[in-house]
C-alpha cells in the first residue's frame, strides 16, 4: 500500500512540474503563446517541450533523492515522456486543427506523459548491462 501511496505522491509532483515549468518558460515567449490558434503547430511544440521537461525533471530529482526506488533507465523514461506527450497533443491538432483552452487533450497529453515515465518500471525494459 506504502509503495502506490509514494507513487501516487510522484505523480502529483510531476503534474505540479509540468505546470511550474510550463508557466515558467512561458514567462519569456509570451509572444509564442499569447495566440496558439494562429500558430498551432509552433504551440504543440512548445507545449510537448514544457510536459515532458516538467515530467522528466520532476521524474529525475525522485530517483535521484530515492523517492522512487527503482532502476534509473533515464533513456527509456525520457523516450516515453516525449511520446507521451506529443502523440496526443499531434493527435488533438489533427482532429481539432487548433487545439482551444480547455481542450482534453492537454490533460491526456499530461497523463500519458506520466505513464511514460513510468512504463519503463512496469515492463521491465533492460538498458546496457542492467
Amino acid at each position: 500500500m506504502r509503495k502506490y501511496l509514494e507513487l501516487l505522491v510522484i505523480v502529483f509532483f510531476q503534474y505540479v512540474f509540468i505546470q511550474l515549468v510550463t508557466f515558467l518558460v512561458s514567462l519569456p515567449l509570451s509572444a509564442l503563446t499569447d495566440h496558439p490558434e494562429t500558430k498551432p503547430g509552433l504551440f504543440v511544440l512548445f507545449l510537448g517541450f514544457t510536459i515532458t521537461a516538467g515530467v522528466f525533471l520532476a521524474g529525475w530529482l525522485s530517483l535521484k533523492f530515492k523517492w522512487l526506488n527503482v532502476s534509473p533507465r533515464l533513456l527509456p523514461r525520457l523516450t516515453g515522456a516525449l511520446l507521451g506527450a506529443y502523440l496526443p497533443l499531434l493527435s488533438g491538432l489533427l482532429i481539432y486543427q487548433t487545439l482551444e483552452p480547455g481542450n482534453p487533450t492537454f490533460f491526456i497529453a499530461m497523463a500519458a506523459s506520466i505513464l511514460g515515465f513510468h512504463l519503463p518500471t512496469w515492463l521491465g525494459v533492460k538498458v546496457g548491462n542492467e
